[in-house]
């Protein structure tokens, strides 16, 4: 047993590793649910719009925005600009403080959400090399346990543990017979949209079908689109990014969910003939038109648009905001819309159809700060609308949680501010805050199914072997995988994907600093939180006494504060305000004997097996796997809800899909026609739910959340 601290109370909360037996049937966490969920009538293969509270119908139209990269920690405690997000809307509406992101890095928890299908390695890896075919049909599990419905990748074969094939050899498109809740709607009658920032902004980007990456030649099968840049495939005139963003286009392929599934783009085989869809659309016609696929601020097909009238709103509209205004950069490489609101603070509509994007910005600044004035614009643009008041739902989450205090993107960490100064980065305290959640039968369980992709397993010794669900993101692991290496992990180890892909501990890193005489702090730009316990051991200054350096021997970072971001940042400007103070190996503070302009901290090392002129890594974990995608929470905003409603009950992204397949009554779609894992209408278990959503007595959101569902005239 470790035993690791919860960041949010910090309180100790122990965390068992995974017992042989959850491992066999696919469970990670610490716990198992193993009494009856009352609604669920005793039935273990699941639970029904019963339990959401709701009445079918009561909800007709949902829109789903989903932002990036933020913990629960970070987004509603006040440490970040964007008390819109933090204050404002939990107000209007519910705030589910456990709800939970099921792996990492992004894209995996975007197919998870729409299909139920759990991380794979590529797209943990957010389909970094090639846009290939993920497995095929025949690769669809067909039967037995929690499984079912999975595609398994046709390149586990030659892995030891027949399952964490490496990154670019899986594949990021889905067969054609893995349903959405797309396809669901599809046969349930219900209209849909993804509309998606900046798409379609910088051509050959993202012209491929329902926009996916590259030119609309592109697709996995016959022309795969390459991510990265090779000498082979070098990136089309205009485009110098397909994963990141870049300044006259912030869209990134791998947020939005609708390119990645044969189901939905049509099937083109090896001969290039191209396949349907796995279902008709209302209405007939392709998923990837106009009517399901539009730039958010289309002038025609967009969402202001379509707002205009309660019978041109969509049922479903899922909303992917751009790299800027998703929180995810720091820094913005276009419009992050602060110049789209009056000198009052109003969002600037325009005439007929808003363009938020032709005004001009007064900063780049990108996170929650970002983020917030995304959802300033476009919330109130939802609820103006007369299909918001009639049984309209706002939900407003994000794709997986980055632990603060120890993430490398974190602006505020730990040891700035009073409710957290006792806080330190460590593996265990990310760890705890980064753990996996849902609600079975009727009891909240830090639990997920893995999926035959990514599986956990530790050695004799309890080193972890693989990266799990949660990609063993966030902590260091062995500074070297092989089975030479005593008290290490073997040869078939899967490290992480931390620190720009390196799994193991930083070496040294030379910062500009400034500090003087006058005081024990420094300023630093580029400290970290993490950074805390590194020595630091060389200055190219020597305006010491003596010419020598002006930072004696045997100093070390101390308590760290990283503020920000600051709105008068440009993206050639820093946006963190970032200091540390100097203390010797006892704690005390430390003066430097002259200026200071440029300082280099020691490199980091596993505890115990420390090389010369190395400290201890903080992050450093050996025998920890983060299970999951880590609490994001989530807020809810609807006329079904009373304001400042708050839930504790564990959610995730499969209870957020059981509870848009419930609400919409998808069950009873026109299309049970049998496919590998089941089917669209019926799901995996017959009622509807797809993939890891099927899960016995997997909860929806329920009377927790839809407080005011009961209220007359509902």
């Amino acid at each position: 047993m470790r035993i690791m601290r919860d960041l949010k109370g910090g309180r100790r909360v122990a965390a068992i590793a995974a017992a042989s037996a959850l491992l066999a049937t696919g469970i990670v966490g610490v716990a198992t649910a193993a009494s009856a969920n009352p609604h669920d009538s005793g039935r273990q293969t699941g639970t029904t719009i019963t339990t959401t509270g709701l009445k079918q119908g009561q909800v007709k139209h949902v829109w789903l925005i989903i932002l990036e990269n933020k913990s629960y920690d970070a987004i509603f405690t006040g440490l970040n600009q964007n008390s819109y997000l933090w204050k404002t809307l939990p107000g209007q509406g519910a705030l589910l403080k456990n709800y939970y992101g099921t792996g990492h890095s992004s894209m995996d928890n975007y197919m998870s959400m729409v299909s139920g299908q759990a991380p794979e390695e590529d797209t943990q890896a957010d389909c970094s090399v090639a846009n290939t075919n993920f497995g095929s049909n025949a690769s669809i599990i067909k039967s037995g346990g929690v499984n079912k419905g999975q595609v398994a990748s046709l390149a586990n074969a030659s892995q030891p543990s027949k399952a964490n094939a490496a990154n670019g050899l899986n594949g990021c498109t889905y067969p054609t017979d893995t349903p959405t809740l797309f396809n669901q709607l599809d046969a349930a009658g219900k209209t849909w949209k993804g509309y998606a920032q900046d798409l379609g902004n910088q051509p050959g980007r993202e012209d491929a079908v329902c926009g996916a990456p590259g030119s609309a030649d592109n697709n996995p099968t016959t022309n795969p689109t390459y991510l990265s840049a090779t000498a082979d495939h070098p990136l089309p005139a205009g485009v110098t990014s397909f994963t990141g963003a870049q300044a006259n286009d912030q869209y990134v392929a791998k947020h939005f969910p609708m390119p990645w599934f044969a189901s939905l783009t049509g099937a083109v085989d090896k001969n290039g003939k191209a396949t349907p869809a796995l279902t008709k659309p209302v209405g007939g016609g392709t998923d990837c038109d106009a009517n399901h696929i539009a730039n958010l601020d289309s002038s025609t097909h967009g969402l202001y648009k379509d707002l205009q009238h309660e019978s041109t709103t969509p049922a479903f509209s899922w909303i992917t905001p751009n790299n800027c205004s998703d929180a995810h950069d720091a820094v913005c490489k276009g419009n992050n819309l602060s110049g789209a609101f009056t000198k009052s603070g109003d969002p600037v509509y325009g005439q007929g159809t808003p363009d938020p994007a032709s005004t001009t910005p007064v900063n780049y600044t990108g996170g929650l700060y970002a983020s917030d004035l995304f959802l300033k614009y476009y919330i109130p643009m939802i609820e103006k609308s007369a299909a918001f008041k009639d049984g309209g739902l706002i939900d407003v989450t994000f794709d997986e949680a980055n632990p603060p205090f120890t993430y490398s993107g974190s602006f505020n960490n730990a040891n700035a501010y009073g409710p957290t100064l006792g806080d330190k980065p460590d593996a265990s305290s990310g760890l705890a805050s980064d753990r996996a959640g849902e609600n079975l039968y009727g009891r909240n369980v830090a639990t997920e199914p893995t999926g035959p992709n990514s599986t956990l397993k530790t050695d004799s010794k309890g080193n972890q072997l693989y990266p799990g669900p949660g990609n063993n993101s966030f902590i260091d692991r062995p500074p070297v995988c092989t089975q030479t290496t005593p008290t290490l992990v073997p040869a078939n180890c899967v490290p992480n994907i931390v620190r720009g892909g390196s799994g193991t501990s930083p070496g040294a890193r030379t910062d500009v600093a400034l500090a003087s005489t006058a005081t024990s702090f420094v300023l630093d730009q580029s400290i970290l939180a993490d950074d805390t316990g590194r020595q630091v051991v060389d200055t190219a200054d020597t305006t010491g006494p003596g010419g020598t350096s002006p930072i004696p021997a045997d100093t070390f970072v101390g308590t760290v504060s990283d503020t920000g971001p600051n709105p008068a940042s440009t993206p050639s400007s820093p946006v963190v305000n970032g200091s540390f103070q100097l203390v010797d190996k006892a704690g005390d503070p430390v003066t430097p004997t002259g200026a200071v302009t440029k300082l280099t901290l020691s490199a980091e090392g596993a505890p115990g097996f420390l090389a010369a002129g190395q400290t201890a890594d903080p992050l450093y974990d050996a025998t920890d796997a983060t299970p999951g995608g880590g609490d994001t929470g989530s807020v809810l905003i609807s006329p079904l809800i009373k304001p400042g409603t708050v839930s504790s009950t564990y959610y995730n992204h499969y209870s957020w899909l059981r509870t848009m397949e419930d609400i919409f009554g998808v069950g009873k779609g026109s299309d049970h026609k049998a496919l590998p894992g089941g089917s669209v209408s019926g799901g995996v278990d017959g009622l509807g739910h797809l993939g890891f959503a099927a899960q016995g007595g997997l909860a929806p959101f329920g009377p927790d959340v839809f407080t005011n569902a009961g209220k007359r005239g509902w």
